[in-house]
Protein backbone atom coordinates (compact mmCIF):
# COMPACT_ATOMS: atom_id res chain seq x y z
CA UNK A 1 0.00 0.00 0.00
CA UNK A 2 1.45 3.42 -0.93
CA UNK A 3 2.77 5.55 1.91
CA UNK A 4 0.14 8.25 1.26
CA UNK A 5 -2.69 5.74 1.68
CA UNK A 6 -1.20 4.49 4.94
CA UNK A 7 -0.98 8.04 6.23
CA UNK A 8 -4.61 8.75 5.28
CA UNK A 9 -5.85 5.61 7.04
CA UNK A 10 -3.84 6.50 10.15
CA UNK A 11 -5.49 9.94 10.14
CA UNK A 12 -8.93 8.32 9.94
CA UNK A 13 -8.25 6.20 13.02
CA UNK A 14 -7.13 9.36 14.83
CA UNK A 15 -10.27 11.25 13.75
CA UNK A 16 -12.53 8.41 14.86
CA UNK A 17 -11.14 8.74 18.38
CA UNK A 18 -11.96 12.48 18.43
CA UNK A 19 -15.22 12.76 16.48
CA UNK A 20 -18.37 10.71 16.71
CA UNK A 21 -21.62 11.63 15.06
CA UNK A 22 -24.47 9.54 13.69
CA UNK A 23 -24.03 8.41 10.09
CA UNK A 24 -27.05 8.30 7.83
CA UNK A 25 -27.60 4.90 6.23
CA UNK A 26 -26.20 5.25 2.71
CA UNK A 27 -28.30 2.69 0.86
CA UNK A 28 -26.67 3.35 -2.50
CA UNK A 29 -23.16 2.87 -1.14
CA UNK A 30 -24.11 -0.42 0.52
CA UNK A 31 -25.87 -2.06 -2.42
CA UNK A 32 -23.98 -4.67 -4.45
CA UNK A 33 -25.94 -4.12 -7.64
CA UNK A 34 -24.53 -5.71 -10.76
CA UNK A 35 -22.89 -8.50 -8.76
CA UNK A 36 -24.40 -11.97 -8.56
CA UNK A 37 -24.58 -14.03 -5.37
CA UNK A 38 -25.07 -13.55 -1.63
CA UNK A 39 -23.27 -10.76 0.22
CA UNK A 40 -23.19 -9.75 3.88
CA UNK A 41 -21.77 -6.64 5.51
CA UNK A 42 -21.50 -5.44 9.10
CA UNK A 43 -20.43 -1.97 10.20
CA UNK A 44 -20.48 0.13 13.30
CA UNK A 45 -18.99 2.75 15.56
CA UNK A 46 -18.27 2.90 19.28
CA UNK A 47 -17.34 5.91 21.38
CA UNK A 48 -17.07 6.52 25.13
CA UNK A 49 -15.52 9.00 27.54
CA UNK A 50 -15.25 9.23 31.33
CA UNK A 51 -14.95 12.33 33.50
CA UNK A 52 -17.38 15.00 34.63
CA UNK A 53 -19.81 13.44 32.20
CA UNK A 54 -19.80 9.81 31.16
CA UNK A 55 -20.64 9.53 27.47
CA UNK A 56 -21.39 6.31 25.61
CA UNK A 57 -22.36 5.94 21.96
CA UNK A 58 -22.74 2.93 19.69
CA UNK A 59 -24.02 2.23 16.23
CA UNK A 60 -24.43 -1.22 14.66
CA UNK A 61 -25.59 -1.91 11.12
CA UNK A 62 -25.82 -5.03 9.00
CA UNK A 63 -26.86 -5.43 5.36
CA UNK A 64 -27.61 -8.44 3.16
CA UNK A 65 -27.75 -8.74 -0.63
CA UNK A 66 -29.03 -11.70 -2.64
CA UNK A 67 -28.65 -11.01 -6.35
CA UNK A 68 -29.84 -13.25 -9.17
CA UNK A 69 -29.98 -12.84 -12.94
CA UNK A 70 -33.31 -10.99 -12.95
CA UNK A 71 -33.79 -9.90 -9.31
CA UNK A 72 -31.61 -8.09 -6.76
CA UNK A 73 -32.67 -8.15 -3.11
CA UNK A 74 -31.21 -5.76 -0.55
CA UNK A 75 -31.95 -5.51 3.19
CA UNK A 76 -30.36 -3.34 5.87
CA UNK A 77 -31.10 -2.88 9.57
CA UNK A 78 -29.48 -0.39 11.94
CA UNK A 79 -29.62 0.39 15.66
CA UNK A 80 -27.86 3.27 17.43
CA UNK A 81 -27.93 4.85 20.87
CA UNK A 82 -26.20 7.68 22.75
CA UNK A 83 -26.07 8.24 26.51
CA UNK A 84 -24.80 10.81 29.02
CA UNK A 85 -24.47 9.51 32.59
CA UNK A 86 -26.61 6.49 31.62
CA UNK A 87 -29.43 8.72 30.32
CA UNK A 88 -30.40 8.35 26.67
CA UNK A 89 -30.23 11.52 24.61
CA UNK A 90 -30.49 9.93 21.18
CA UNK A 91 -31.61 6.57 19.82
CA UNK A 92 -32.69 5.36 16.40
CA UNK A 93 -33.84 2.20 14.65
CA UNK A 94 -34.10 1.67 10.89
CA UNK A 95 -34.88 -1.21 8.55
CA UNK A 96 -35.00 -1.00 4.76
CA UNK A 97 -35.94 -3.62 2.15
CA UNK A 98 -35.49 -3.08 -1.59
CA UNK A 99 -36.27 -5.35 -4.56
CA UNK A 100 -34.84 -4.47 -7.96
CA UNK A 101 -36.37 -6.35 -10.92
CA UNK A 102 -33.94 -6.44 -13.85
CA UNK A 103 -34.77 -6.44 -17.56
CA UNK A 104 -32.72 -6.79 -20.73
CA UNK A 105 -32.49 -2.99 -20.98
CA UNK A 106 -32.77 -0.05 -18.58
CA UNK A 107 -34.66 0.97 -16.57
CA UNK A 108 -35.14 -1.68 -13.91
CA UNK A 109 -38.18 -1.71 -11.58
CA UNK A 110 -37.71 -1.09 -7.85
CA UNK A 111 -40.00 -1.81 -4.91
CA UNK A 112 -39.00 -0.68 -1.43
CA UNK A 113 -40.27 -0.47 2.14
CA UNK A 114 -38.72 1.27 5.14
CA UNK A 115 -39.46 1.66 8.84
CA UNK A 116 -37.65 4.08 11.12
CA UNK A 117 -38.07 5.28 14.69
CA UNK A 118 -36.26 8.24 16.22
CA UNK A 119 -38.10 10.00 19.08
CA UNK A 120 -35.14 12.27 19.82
CA UNK A 121 -35.52 13.83 16.37
CA UNK A 122 -39.17 14.63 17.05
CA UNK A 123 -40.82 11.79 15.13
CA UNK A 124 -42.03 8.61 16.76
CA UNK A 125 -42.04 6.55 13.58
CA UNK A 126 -41.89 6.87 9.79
CA UNK A 127 -43.05 4.22 7.35
CA UNK A 128 -42.40 4.28 3.61
CA UNK A 129 -43.56 2.14 0.71
CA UNK A 130 -42.65 2.97 -2.87
CA UNK A 131 -42.15 1.95 -6.47
CA UNK A 132 -39.85 3.43 -9.08
CA UNK A 133 -37.47 3.08 -12.00
CA UNK A 134 -33.71 2.74 -11.65
CA UNK A 135 -31.31 3.85 -14.39
CA UNK A 136 -27.71 2.74 -14.76
CA UNK A 137 -26.24 5.67 -16.69
CA UNK A 138 -22.73 4.20 -16.56
CA UNK A 139 -20.73 1.85 -14.35
CA UNK A 140 -20.48 4.38 -11.49
CA UNK A 141 -23.49 6.66 -12.06
CA UNK A 142 -27.02 5.55 -11.04
CA UNK A 143 -30.32 7.44 -10.85
CA UNK A 144 -33.89 6.68 -9.88
CA UNK A 145 -37.35 8.21 -9.84
CA UNK A 146 -40.71 6.97 -8.57
CA UNK A 147 -43.56 7.41 -6.09
CA UNK A 148 -43.77 6.57 -2.41
CA UNK A 149 -46.36 6.75 0.34
CA UNK A 150 -45.05 8.21 3.59
CA UNK A 151 -46.78 7.68 6.94
CA UNK A 152 -45.23 9.75 9.72
CA UNK A 153 -46.23 10.00 13.37
CA UNK A 154 -44.80 12.69 15.66
CA UNK A 155 -44.40 12.66 19.45
CA UNK A 156 -47.92 14.06 19.89
CA UNK A 157 -49.32 11.00 18.03
CA UNK A 158 -50.33 13.21 15.09
CA UNK A 159 -50.13 11.14 11.89
CA UNK A 160 -49.64 12.43 8.36
CA UNK A 161 -49.93 10.42 5.15
CA UNK A 162 -48.18 11.97 2.17
CA UNK A 163 -47.71 10.78 -1.40
CA UNK A 164 -44.27 11.90 -2.54
CA UNK A 165 -42.13 11.80 -5.65
CA UNK A 166 -38.91 10.01 -4.77
CA UNK A 167 -35.74 10.67 -6.77
CA UNK A 168 -32.02 10.14 -6.32
CA UNK A 169 -28.66 10.23 -8.04
CA UNK A 170 -25.59 8.31 -6.97
CA UNK A 171 -22.07 8.66 -8.34
CA UNK A 172 -18.73 7.13 -7.40
CA UNK A 173 -15.50 8.97 -8.18
CA UNK A 174 -12.40 6.75 -8.15
CA UNK A 175 -9.54 8.77 -6.68
CA UNK A 176 -7.07 5.92 -6.32
CA UNK A 177 -7.34 2.17 -6.57
CA UNK A 178 -8.44 1.87 -2.94
CA UNK A 179 -9.96 5.35 -2.36
CA UNK A 180 -13.43 6.25 -3.64
CA UNK A 181 -15.53 9.37 -3.12
CA UNK A 182 -19.19 8.45 -2.99
CA UNK A 183 -21.92 11.08 -3.53
CA UNK A 184 -25.65 10.42 -3.04
CA UNK A 185 -28.47 12.99 -3.30
CA UNK A 186 -32.12 12.21 -2.50
CA UNK A 187 -35.10 14.53 -3.11
CA UNK A 188 -38.67 13.70 -1.99
CA UNK A 189 -41.27 16.44 -2.70
CA UNK A 190 -44.98 16.16 -1.91
CA UNK A 191 -46.76 15.38 -5.17
CA UNK A 192 -49.43 18.00 -4.35
CA UNK A 193 -47.11 20.74 -3.06
CA UNK A 194 -43.47 20.99 -4.05
CA UNK A 195 -42.89 23.43 -1.15
CA UNK A 196 -43.20 20.37 1.14
CA UNK A 197 -40.08 18.32 0.53
CA UNK A 198 -37.33 16.29 2.15
CA UNK A 199 -33.77 16.34 0.80
CA UNK A 200 -30.66 14.41 1.81
CA UNK A 201 -27.05 14.76 0.68
CA UNK A 202 -24.37 12.23 1.64
CA UNK A 203 -20.72 12.70 0.73
CA UNK A 204 -18.44 9.87 1.74
CA UNK A 205 -14.79 8.93 1.31
CA UNK A 206 -14.30 5.14 1.30
CA UNK A 207 -10.82 3.88 2.16
CA UNK A 208 -10.50 0.18 1.30
CA UNK A 209 -7.85 -1.26 3.60
CA UNK A 210 -8.21 -4.66 1.91
CA UNK A 211 -10.90 -6.59 0.02
CA UNK A 212 -13.01 -7.02 3.16
CA UNK A 213 -12.32 -4.07 5.48
CA UNK A 214 -13.30 -0.47 4.73
CA UNK A 215 -13.15 2.82 6.63
CA UNK A 216 -15.59 5.55 5.57
CA UNK A 217 -15.47 9.23 6.42
CA UNK A 218 -18.98 10.61 5.92
CA UNK A 219 -20.63 14.02 5.88
CA UNK A 220 -24.42 14.10 5.68
CA UNK A 221 -27.09 16.77 5.72
CA UNK A 222 -30.86 16.34 5.86
CA UNK A 223 -33.50 19.03 5.23
CA UNK A 224 -37.23 18.79 5.93
CA UNK A 225 -39.25 21.84 4.84
CA UNK A 226 -42.13 20.84 7.15
CA UNK A 227 -40.64 18.90 10.08
CA UNK A 228 -42.81 17.31 12.80
CA UNK A 229 -43.72 19.24 15.97
CA UNK A 230 -41.03 21.79 16.89
CA UNK A 231 -38.14 19.99 15.19
CA UNK A 232 -35.52 21.97 13.28
CA UNK A 233 -35.61 21.91 9.48
CA UNK A 234 -31.94 21.06 8.90
CA UNK A 235 -29.66 18.48 10.47
CA UNK A 236 -26.11 17.57 9.56
CA UNK A 237 -23.53 15.15 10.83
CA UNK A 238 -19.99 13.90 10.43
CA UNK A 239 -19.00 10.32 11.14
CA UNK A 240 -16.27 7.71 10.79
CA UNK A 241 -17.65 4.23 10.01
CA UNK A 242 -15.83 0.88 9.99
CA UNK A 243 -17.32 -1.92 7.89
CA UNK A 244 -16.46 -5.52 7.04
CA UNK A 245 -17.66 -7.57 4.04
CA UNK A 246 -17.93 -11.32 4.49
CA UNK A 247 -17.54 -12.00 0.73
Amino acid sequence: MPLLNKALIACLFFLSSLIFSEAIVNVEDLRRDGEKGFFANISGSLSFSRGNRNRDSFSLQTSLDYNQEDLETFFVVKRSQKQINNNNYDSATLSHLRLNFLFDKDPSLELFAQYSKNPFRKFNRRELFGIGSRFKLNENFKAGIGLMNEKEEDLLAITNNTLRITSYIHNEFIIEENIIFDLSIFLQPDIDSFSDYKATLIGQFDFHVNESFKISLQYNTFFDSRPPSDAVKKEEGFATVFSYNFN
